[in-house]
Order: C-alpha cells, then sequence, then structure tokens
C-alpha cells in the first residue's frame, strides 16, 4: 500500500499542471470554436476569391509554368487567360508580385483553377494552424485565442489571399532572431520581398538597432532573389513589371485603398490624399519605429506585444486589434473605415512611448 500511495502521489498532476492544461484544453476548444464561426463565414467569400485574388496569383504562376517570364506583366496576356479561366471577367485583377514568386507559385499550374484554390486554402489553414500552435507553445494558451480571434487571417484564407505565408516568414525569422542566429534570420525575412510594397521598414529596423549581419544576409538574399527575377523575365519583363505597377488605369491594381490597414486609408478615408502629406505620415511611422523596434526587432502583432509589452496602454492597444469587431470597421461609410490604421498607429506609438526610457541604453532583442 505504501509503495501504491507513493506511485499515485509521483504521478499526480500539481495544482499549476493542472492549471495550464485546463487552460489550455478552454483555449483549443474556444480556437476550435471560432474556426467553425470563421469557416461559415469565409464560405460565402472564397467563390469572390475564385475571380479575385487568387485568380491573378494562378495566371502568374501558370505564365511561369509555360515559361512565358517576360509576357508575365502584360496587361493583355493577362486579361486574356483570366477571361479563359472566367469567361465574366471584365476587369483585369492584374499579378503584380515580383517573377520570383510568379516561379514559387508556378506548381499551381498542375491542377485547374478550382482544384488549386481549394489546395491553397488547405495549405494557408495548415500553416495558420501551425503558426498558432508555435504561439501557445512560446507565449501560453492565450495567444491561441488571441490568434483565433484575429480577422484578417481567416478572412485572407478565404479570399485566396498568402497573408499567412507572410505571418511564417516572420515568425521564422524571429525565432532565429531570438537565438542569435542574426544571418539566417535576414535571409529568411527576405523572403518579405513578395510583398516589398509592404516590408520595406524591416531593413529600416535592422539599421536602428545596428543589426549588421542580419540586414548584410537580407541585402544578399534580396540582392539574389532580384537577380533569379532578372534572369527569368529578362530586361522586358523588367520593364513590364515596372510599368505595370506604375499604371493609373488599372482600377484592380488598388481598388480600395480606403480600406487597407495603412497611411493610404487615412489619407483616402479623410480626403487628403497627396503626396506630401502621405510623405509625412511615413517619416511619422519611421521616427515612432525608431523608438518602438529598440527592443522588438520583428513585432509579432498582437501575440508578442501581448507577452512582452510592460505597459497597460500597449496591452490594451493589442487586445483591441485582435477583436474581430475592429475591423469591421472597414464595411462602415467613410470615414470609420480608417479606425484599423489608426488604432495600429496608436499602438506603435504605445510601444514608442514604452520604451522611449531605453534611448540611452544598448539596444537588443526583446
Amino acid at each position: 500500500m505504501p509503495l501504491a500511495l507513493s506511485a499515485t502521489t509521483q504521478t499526480s498532476p500539481t495544482p499549476s499542471a493542472k492549471r495550464t492544461r485546463d487552460s489550455l484544453a478552454s483555449a483549443i476548444g474556444i480556437a476550435i470554436i471560432l474556426s467553425i464561426f470563421w469557416t461559415v463565414i469565409g464560405s460565402n467569400v472564397v467563390p469572390a476569391a475564385r475571380g479575385h485574388d487568387f485568380l491573378n496569383l494562378y495566371v502568374g504562376g501558370t505564365l511561369a509554368a509555360s515559361g512565358r517570364f517576360a509576357e508575365i506583366y502584360d496587361q493583355d496576356i493577362q486579361l486574356q487567360l483570366e477571361q479563359r479561366l472566367i469567361p465574366t471577367t471584365e476587369e483585369l485583377v492584374p499579378f503584380v508580385r515580383p517573377h520570383f514568386y510568379a516561379l514559387l507559385l508556378s506548381p499551381l499550374a498542375l491542377f485547374s483553377l478550382d482544384t488549386a484554390l481549394w489546395l491553397w486554402i488547405g495549405l494557408h489553414a495548415a500553416v495558420l494552424v501551425g503558426c498558432w500552435i508555435w504561439a501557445a507553445r512560446r507565449f501560453g494558451p492565450n495567444a491561441l485565442i488571441f490568434g483565433a480571434l484575429y480577422l484578417p487571417t481567416p478572412l485572407g484564407i478565404a479570399h485566396g489571399q498568402d497573408g499567412v505565408f507572410m505571418l511564417a516568414v516572420v515568425i521564422a525569422a524571429y525565432v532565429l532572431a531570438s537565438k542569435g542566429r542574426d544571418q539566417a534570420a535576414g535571409a529568411v525575412a527576405a523572403l518579405a520581398l513578395i510583398k516589398f510594397h509592404i516590408t520595406f521598414l524591416i531593413p529600416v529596423g535592422m539599421i536602428i538597432q545596428k543589426r549588421w549581419w542580419m540586414l548584410g544576409a537580407y541585402c544578399a538574399t534580396a540582392a539574389g532573389l532580384v537577380a533569379v527575377s532578372a534572369i527569368t523575365g529578362g530586361w522586358t519583363g523588367m520593364l513590364s513589371y515596372v510599368h505595370l505597377l506604375q499604371a493609373k488605369d488599372l482600377r484592380r491594381l488598388s481598388p480600395s485603398p480606403d480600406l487597407m490597414v495603412n497611411i493610404h486609408s487615412v489619407t483616402a478615408n479623410f480626403g487628403i490624399d497627396q503626396p506630401v502629406i502621405s510623405a509625412g505620415l511615413i517619416g511619422l511611422v519611421v521616427m515612432i519605429m525608431f523608438v518602438a523596434v529598440r527592443r522588438a526587432m520583428l513585432l509579432l502583432a498582437v501575440w508578442l506585444v501581448t507577452a512582452h509589452a510592460e505597459s497597460g496602454p500597449s496591452r490594451v492597444l493589442a487586445a483591441i486589434v485582435a477583436v474581430p469587431l475592429l475591423f469591421f470597421c472597414s464595411l462602415l461609410d467613410t470615414p470609420w473605415p480608417v479606425v484599423p490604421s489608426l488604432v495600429l498607429l496608436a499602438w506603435l506609438g504605445a510601444l514608442a512611448w514604452e520604451n522611449r526610457a531605453d534611448l540611452a541604453e544598448p539596444m537588443g532583442v526583446a
């Protein structure tokens, strides 16, 4: 009996371990319920993705698979292929990613448009779940709830977008950086050039933190990606790409700037869309970033802030960003769609205020 009692005592979980296990079980249950809810909502969006966000990615991959890299950014060729896939297409949904990304998308051409779309959605859902698991292990069960609450990821998947890949790239770079592997982190971070128009401040953060090895690896990898694009597309393809990005007559190149979560939303919703004002807002973001990133090289949105932020405003704003209600503002009339952008700007400002005392201290990584 003493031996049996001893064995029972040794295998009984401690109260702390039981609470952690119960918290994790509750978080998993909440995440499952939210996932079902987002799936129901997203199922109504998928048909639109077939003819818009995913269509242009599929076209880019299809042209790359057939070796037509020089023609990828030809507007007439893109539109002809889109109309062949979906006859009701009237306006061009342009493929605007770099040549190297079109090469990565080329396996999509092995499948029909519909099959490729569902495979694409399934792959992104799997990657997102993987990110949730990592966050729960790294930051605790609450991170799983915040991740499941965050509206842009499930809606992005339903729209056939590839934002989850960007999340995975940022997480991988952060993990490598936190382990002191700066060169590997810089190389991985360069993959975010898939969307170079929204990630150009990444190297600025490296410069601010004086992470020179990381910056060097980032630049070397970026140069390699540019070289791949130049070799595959040639001079003609590169010029076509620049011409496409500068096109002013493509309504679907940037169809709803007022709904975007960036400075363009601010200028569009308040009717102040002027180059000087946009430049000033960019400068403001960079200045705030100079202080905010001193202890957080790569911000992992809600997860990183809720885990490491010390001030109340930073945590509160992070929680607000995680709540789906914030992004429902995009469904309202002008100027309400600007609310998410303003909240994110306030959040960045709160982080800068929290780290203001660190300006005289050596820089590090959170």
